[in-house]
């Protein structure tokens, strides 16, 4: 808590049964205790038109109280969800202000408010008030596994811009939009709240990697977009547009090094290099980029 802003690492949470210690995960422990109640991820593909801001909101639904289910018999477990009028309310209106300052025009629902009608209906209903203060922008709804699969409608998809869900949905639809951009190794994150925030990957520390003995392959762009996302909510966004403008010049449109995981591809350490080769020229702009606000 001495440090108001955190670029984060990777962590692991085991699951349980994998032989590891059942620890709730770190992530959800920082947001939790630091209140960082908006994890916010862009995804960007130009040549496919998709440009998705991703707000999920981060400390209720079904993460809010962790590893704490009960097992009431060896045949019956419960999980609890939980949703706020407040925790709604803020990161409903974190997410239209920011579709509104950045120029735009829709904001999608995502909830399966159909079924779970009492916490994702309320969910709704708190968005939809949030909404009548933002009579520019259009508000749509959708139920979380029509946007899975809408998501890989070539029309459709093009038409989403700004998408806001619940904590789970969020987690879920935000690494599934990931893969149209290269994968969670190419996704940032922000988790804002009022006084903290935390910027980090989206994805694990990859230990599948490092047992197969392919940590030399990991994909850095992950993380140097979250410090892109970083430097923009810190107030250097010309040096955010640059970073940012590097990695797309680097994974969309020369491409001369790919980052694949395997030894058939980019190590971490040459396309970072890239990346740094890149960001260096003059032709690089930092003009006014979409602003982490």
């Amino acid at each position: 808590k001495s440090c108001h802003v955190i670029l984060k690492g990777p962590t692991t949470t085991p699951q349980k049964g994998d032989g590891r210690p059942n620890i709730e995960s770190a992530n959800v422990a920082m947001r939790k205790e630091l209140d960082l109640f908006a994890n916010i991820r862009p995804i960007k593909v130009p040549d496919q038109g998709i440009n998705w801001t991703i707000f999920r909101e981060n400390t209720e639904g079904a993460y809010a109280v962790g590893s704490q289910g009960i097992n009431i018999t060896e045949e019956l477990a419960v999980d609890f969800t939980v949703t706020t009028y407040q925790g709604t309310e803020r990161i409903a209106e974190l997410a239209y202000d920011f579709a509104r300052k950045n120029g735009f025009k829709k904001v999608s629902l995502v909830t399966k408010a159909n079924v779970i009608k009492t916490t994702d209906g309320n969910f709704l209903e708190v968005c939809h008030k949030v909404a009548k203060k933002y009579p520019d922008i259009i508000t749509d709804e959708w139920y979380a596994d029509i946007m899975a699969a809408k998501l890989i409608d070539e029309k459709r998809r093009r038409d989403f811009q700004v998408i806001l869900l619940p904590n789970l949905y969020g987690d879920i639809i935000s690494d599934e939009a990931a893969e149209f951009q290269g994968g969670v190794g190419t996704a940032g994150a922000a988790n804002i709240g009022r006084e903290y925030a935390m910027f980090e990957a989206i994805h694990g520390s990859a230990v599948r990697m490092i047992e197969e003995g392919r940590g030399d392959y990991a994909d850095p762009s992950s993380i140097l977009r979250a410090a892109a996302m970083l430097l923009s909510h810190i107030g250097y966004q010309e040096k955010a547009d640059r970073l940012t403008k590097a990695l797309d010049i680097c994974s969309f449109e020369e491409k001369r090094l790919v980052v694949t995981g395997r030894s058939n591809g980019a190590t971490c350490r040459e396309f970072g290099e890239y990346v740094m080769e890149v960001i260096k020229r003059d032709e690089v702009p930092s003009g006014a980029g979409t602003a982490l606000k």
